[in-house]
């Protein structure tokens, strides 16, 4: 007898689905206009130029991309001098920066990332934004404030020591992922 072998049904965790919507807010052109048909034709581009499935492409949710590119900070990257995207940084920070607890040390501690977002403004201001997909009850947004308040601050001071100009503002842009995504 043949034997049925069923596909396992590709499931998506929302982790991914973070990254995905992530992907796309890195793929979305500033000096283009953008309704739902352009968001879905850019996801399905994304498929065509083989960077995600079929199936990972379903799971992408167009009205976050849509709610991104008519909001304050997109109109904001519209108008600015100079935008910079997906750019990597080296920094030393002190241990004691880092953690708690470490006593009195002068060490210091090579930090990588990637900053998602950072541009020059129309007035010359330089601005860091982070992008992020955590769920977050409404209401409660300064929950991922307090999380990743170290983060953006190794990410200021890395651009301000390479700039040698002060950050004007850091701000975590917030692309909400519904409650059911999150596992």
């Amino acid at each position: 007898a043949e034997a049925n072998f069923i596909k396992q049904e590709e499931k998506i965790s929302s982790s991914k689905k973070g990254s995905l919507v992530h992907l796309c807010l890195q793929r979305i052109d500033e000096r283009q206009d953008y309704n739902i048909e352009d968001l879905k034709k850019l996801v399905q581009g994304l498929v065509f130029n083989e960077i995600i499935t079929e199936k990972e492409a379903e799971s992408i949710d167009v009205n976050i991309l849509y709610k991104y590119v008519k909001s304050e900070l997109f109109e904001e990257l519209r108008q600015a001098k100079k935008i910079y995207k997906e750019q990597p940084f080296y920094i030393n920070v002190p241990v004691k920066e880092l953690y708690k607890d470490v006593g009195d040390t002068q060490e210091k501690i090579l930090v990588q990332g990637i900053i998602d977002l950072f541009f020059i403004n129309n007035k010359d201001e330089l601005v860091l934004i982070d992008y992020k997909t955590d769920y977050v009850e409404k209401g409660k947004e300064s929950v991922i404030k307090e999380r990743y308040k170290v983060q953006l601050e190794l990410y200021k001071n890395a651009l301000e020591k390479s700039f040698n100009k002060k950050v004007s503002r850091a701000q975590i842009y917030l692309a909400q992922l519904r409650k059911f995504d999150i596992n």
